[in-house]
């Protein structure tokens, strides 16, 4: 009766064994499930941005194309900066349309102010400089200011205030360029519609006799002789137009001078 017994609890320990070793394995099936879908999620969310970033390369260098346009927009500066004054049909005087250029570029006596030419950089005298600002008094011209051509060389611009109330020298417009020159000498910063070596006989040739002539015979061979080519003012006592001084037949002085 034992050994029955005995065999049917071993039986029945047997059959436990077995249940417990089949309960065992199935979480191992359902630990291998879940971890097959965690390593698809991720390859696909590492995958995904690699393909993202590809396109932005074709965007960057369309982006860059537009640099090629860049010599288009210095090319009108060039021919916009006429390098001396014009005159119609090459004629050296234009008593309706007084011209002038500074270094490149031209500017009209009772028009171009002294605030645009020192806005443009225009070489002028620091201490000149300073007084721009200062009152200019109705219906007067102001002080010189100098333009810097070289060491101890320099052409002088003047302003007028042709109104009834005072402004500031740099708000009023350019009235006079004087520019003295230098035998042996030249510059290219302030020029003209005529060449600066001209003789008498050039300057006549092209612009007619003058409107009035002044000679002057200093002795021992110095002698100078003015040539103007003016007309009168309308509202001011004076003459409007450009006079040429010739010291022993060079051109020593140019003088162009606007009055309305």
């Amino acid at each position: 009766m034992k050994k029955q017994t005995i065999s049917v609890l071993a039986a029945a320990l047997c059959a436990s064994s077995l249940l417990a070793g089949c309960a065992s394995k199935e979480p191992q099936e359902t630990t291998a499930v879940t971890t097959e879908p965690v390593v698809t999620e991720t390859t696909a969310a590492t995958t995904a941005p690699t393909q993202a970033t590809e396109p932005s390369v074709p965007e960057t260098s369309e982006v860059t194309v537009p640099v090629t346009t860049t010599p288009e927009t210095t090319a009108p500066v060039e021919s916009t900066a006429p390098t001396t004054a014009e005159t119609p049909s090459g004629s050296y005087i234009n008593l309706d349309n007084m011209q002038f250029t500074i270094k490149g570029k031209t500017y009209t006596l009772g028009q171009t102010t002294l605030q645009q030419l020192i806005d443009d950089g225009v070489p002028f005298n620091q201490d000149d400089l300073a007084n721009a600002n200062n009152n200019l008094n109705k219906n007067s011209q102001s002080q010189g200011f100098r333009i810097e051509l070289a060491e101890y060389w320099s052409a002088q611009v003047y302003t007028m205030n042709d109104t009834e109330e005072n402004k500031t020298a740099a708000e009023c417009y350019v009235s006079e360029v004087y520019l003295p020159l230098k035998k042996d000498n030249t510059q290219d910063i302030l020029t003209f519609a005529f060449p600066q070596n001209m003789t008498m006989e050039d300057l006549k040739a092209n612009a007619g006799e003058p409107t009035d002539t002044k000679h002057y015979d200093g002795g021992d061979g110095y002698y100078t002789d003015t040539l103007e080519y003016t007309r009168p003012s309308t509202k001011y006592y004076g003459n409007s137009g450009y006079t040429f001084e010739f010291t022993k037949g060079q051109l020593n002085y140019i003088t162009i001078e606007y009055l309305p």
